[in-house]
């Protein structure tokens, strides 16, 4: 069968595909915008108590951020998101050819959300705090020292444009070793548990995907419960709404545009009254527990994100029909002359060893579909999409994205993917994400997000024998971690078992305590004193528990060196990693201590085979063989 014999288009399933795939990339934008603008921007750089410089000069570098963001960011998103949508819409054609099948259906591809969220506050916060202080007008951690406005904007200027060269060859760093790290998925694959490949998808898909918009549904249940609902019946109960003989209302956009019409008839407008708290004169109101308060007025916002009529006018006129594609393009790299750029290194290898192995569940997860895409190929193409993207000035990376079974079970085949490609290309170099932005709330997406998070767990489970049920569930819970980490408005957890689970997004963690758990449980203790002895290595190194430093009671600020990597040994009193490395070396000599003894019809049983299904640790000798 000739590709050009393929359907470009199913009609309904290509439809639903696009519907979920277009809103579940937009709720990671609209996440990652909220972050990165939001709560980074004028939340924590332009915060009050940021009061060493000139007075406006954290509210002009938090603007100059925003317009970066918007104007170079944004498109740059646009053209790898075009790059990877055709290029896996063409893989899919290949595959189809090359099995003569008409059901293929392409990966879907998207923004690498786990990666994007851990980069903005391990990369990008920390180089607008070194922006900020670098090329301010005048320091006076005394008083306000004062400035002329042109050397105020002048300055934000330069802060902004630094912290986006920082965050940008960051991202191409993280793209070139994703890449490098093609050779290793078959081997991975086949030396991994199927619950430690999930792990990454299970963890992110639970957490980030899951748990953190259902909290955000019970924040604005007027408008947010109804839409939840709307999705579980259609996506998980199989309920349709027809428009015309076997076209139906895509679920998406039916719980999309009932959030957002909720929103916008004040579903979520609270009371800006004073309350008086406390035992001094504070106050606060219900409004600003809520919905935040306006970094620019210090006034409490009457209504939530994505229904404010005043800031969806304000970013129409300032941003629709100014993206600029070509406006950051190559000079991102700019990063690369900065001193500092060097101890982004270690930590971009940390980030592209998690997309690499995010990635990697996303083949496994589609092979286990019916439709098997070559690894190698498939990593490198996901590397090649971030540093095209970096190349054009996106600071954020790109990937498969997680779901292909949800497309598939829809009936899509490539249309979705390829639709999927040229409507964000036009949406984001259109300059009008901003307003979207302002316009649609975020539990709108998401509900439809939650499904997708939802769908991943289910689909780890029936992967999984049971007996590694219990690994599963270990395996997510430093992403449990890495939340409670993040949680406090910029402050973090004085646990110092959360600081040491979370770090890297708790991908790290999570893998390898899922594969221990899953080798203790199948008795297959030569491969637990492998991976035992090969983590005591690289402890020393910060790779699987990265916190190596104290948080400051002061601030609540982590110290530099959380989340990095070096040489851990025990010559300084701050480091751990040497303490998990001892700690690694005693499980290795534990499990090689029963080796000896492992024998037919011993009380230490044989080992079980990781990919039977069936079998279970109580069964006898005779059952397993």
């Amino acid at each position: 069968r000739r590709s050009s014999d393929l359907e470009l288009f199913t009609g309904a399933g290509d439809i639903e595909a696009f519907g979920e795939l277009f809103f579940d990339n937009l709720a990671t934008m609209l996440g990652v915008t909220g972050s990165a603008i939001g709560h980074i921007g004028y939340g924590i750089l332009a915060a009050p108590w940021r009061s060493w410089g000139p007075e406006g000069y954290a509210l002009a570098c938090a603007q100059q951020w925003e317009k970066i963001y918007y104007e170079w960011n944004i498109p740059a998103c646009g053209l790898c998101l075009l790059f990877g949508n055709v290029y896996y819409a063409w893989l899919a054609t290949r595959l189809a050819t090359k099995e003569n099948r008409t059901d293929v259906t392409a990966q879907p591809y998207g923004m690498n959300t786990t990666v994007i969220y851990i980069m903005l506050y391990a990369i990008t916060l920390p180089a607008l705090e070194r922006g900020h202080d670098k090329f301010a007008p005048c320091i006076d951690f005394a008083s306000r020292c004062s400035a002329t406005d042109a050397e105020i904007q002048s300055g934000a200027r330069k802060a902004a444009e630094y912290a986006w060269e920082v965050s940008v060859t960051a991202n191409f760093i993280v793209g070139l070793f994703e890449v490098s790290g093609f050779f290793l998925g078959d081997l991975v694959r086949w030396l991994f548990p199927t619950a430690a490949v999930f792990i990454p998808l299970f963890g992110v898909g639970f957490m980030w995907l899951g748990f953190v918009y259902v909290v955000d549904i019970f924040e604005h249940p007027m408008m947010c419960w109804l839409p939840f609902m709307i999705v579980l019946t259609g996506f998980f109960g199989n309920v349709r709404y027809p428009i015309y003989k076997s076209v139906t209302f895509p679920i998406a956009l039916l719980a999309i545009l009932s959030s957002s019409a909720f929103g916008w008839m004040g579903a979520c407008e609270q009371s800006t009254d004073d309350i008086v708290y406390g035992f001094g004169s504070h106050t606060t109101s219900v409004a600003a527990q809520y919905n935040g308060v306006d970094a620019a007025t210090g006034l409490a916002r009457k209504t939530c994100q994505g229904t404010d009529k005043a800031l969806a006018k304000a970013a129409w006129k300032q941003y629709a029909g100014k993206g600029d594609i070509f406006g950051g393009f190559g000079k991102g790299l700019k990063g690369f002359t900065h001193s500092d750029v060097k101890d982004l290194v270690a930590q971009s290898l940390l980030y592209g060893a998690i997309g690499f192995l995010g990635s990697m569940a996303d083949v496994e997860s589609a092979e286990m579909a019916g439709d098997s895409y070559p690894m190698a190929e498939c990593l490198i193409f996901d590397g090649l999409g971030t540093m095209i993207g970096a190349l054009a000035g996106s600071i954020y990376g790109t990937t498969m994205y997680i779901g292909h079974p949800i497309h598939k079970a829809l009936g899509a085949k490539i249309g979705y993917s390829l639709l999927n490609g040229v409507v964000y290309f036009v949406l984001f170099c259109s300059g009008i994400f901003a307003s979207l932005y302002n316009v649609i709330p975020l539990c709108a997406n998401g509900a439809i997000l939650i499904f997708v998070g939802l769908l991943l767990g289910r689909q780890a489970f029936e992967a999984t024998p049971p007996r590694h049920y219990p690994a599963l569930l270990l395996g997510v819970m430093p992403f449990i971690a890495n939340k409670m980490s993040l949680e406090s408005q910029g402050n973090h957890s004085y646990d110092m078992g959360i600081q040491m689970m979370s770090a890297a997004g708790g991908t790290m963690c999570g893998i390898f305590l899922c594969c221990i758990a899953c080798f203790a449980i199948d008795r297959s203790f030569h491969k637990c004193v492998v991976v035992s002895f090969f983590m005591c290595f690289l402890s020393l190194f910060g790779f699987f528990a990265s916190h190596n430093d104290l948080i400051d009671p002061s601030t609540g600020v982590r110290g530099p060196r959380h989340e990095k990597l070096g040489i851990y040994d025990s010559s300084s009193d701050l480091n751990q990693g040497w303490r998990w490395s001892v700690a690694w070396a005693m499980v290795g000599v534990y499990f090689a201590a029963h080796i000896p003894f492992q024998k037919k019809g011993s009380h230490v049983k044989m080992p079980i085979d990781m990919r039977d299904m069936k079998a279970d640790p109580y069964d006898s000798d005779t059952d397993l063989s």
